[in-house]
């Protein structure tokens, strides 16, 4: 499973949609879109927001965002 799948499927469990993270995080849905899907990097900023609004743990965040 990708970081993009990964996150996608945290987002569905907690009722998120690109549009709906967006707004929350002050991007785009383009933006947030173009992030996902590693056309762009997330700012470590970006990735406490996720974190907060979709009440991830420190171990999710870690494998979503940042295992190898």
């Amino acid at each position: 499973m990708t970081k993009t799948d990964k996150l996608q499927g945290k987002m569905r469990e907690k009722g998120y949609t690109i549009k709906s993270l967006s707004a929350q995080m002050g991007l785009s849905p383009t933006g947030l879109f173009n992030k996902i899907h590693n056309k762009k990097e997330f700012f470590i900023s970006e990735v406490q927001v996720i974190g907060d609004v979709l009440k991830l743990s420190n171990d999710e965040l870690q494998d979503i965002f940042f295992a190898n």
